[in-house]
């Protein structure tokens, strides 16, 4: 499925802004992935409410259990070592990716979202609707 990208931005605070935009707009914030340097995954994971992919630039290091599953429940960040794979999985042209993914490793951050309908907007719409006229009722 193909996603609509928002970006390249060069600072934390646009990527915050448009990420809540888009949810004021009423995507849902379950279909908006924001794709960023490891640098900045933190800060961008606490001042949204957004899924958050980012760059692993660092090895893992060998953690205890309890550490593993403090980061899992505390720390929901993705984090990868190939953002090319990523973003290729979220609908993007291998072109679109590999330029995608050069950007996010030189510090920009990019926001995608499914393509799906937004809240409020009702896909049964153009159903035919059964109605009954209740103008008898009144008379």
């Amino acid at each position: 499925m193909a996603e609509e990208i928002f970006g390249p931005f060069d600072s934390k605070e646009e990527t915050v802004k448009t990420a809540d935009i888009l949810e004021l707009e009423g995507c849902s914030n379950a279909t908006i992935t924001v794709f960023t340097h490891g640098a900045y995954a933190d800060n961008l994971h606490d001042q949204t409410d957004v899924s958050v992919v980012s760059l692993s630039h660092t090895e893992k290091q060998d953690t205890s259990l309890l550490d593993k599953i403090k980061q899992f429940i505390f720390n929901p960040i993705n984090e990868t070592s190939d953002l090319y794979s990523q973003l290729l999985e979220r609908g993007l042209s291998e072109g679109q990716a590999r330029e995608y993914s050069e950007q996010i490793k030189s510090g920009k951050m990019i926001i995608t979202v499914e393509n799906e309908l937004k809240m409020g907007n009702d896909p049964a719409k153009d159903m035919t609707s059964m109605k009954e006229s209740v103008e008898h009722i009144y008379q």
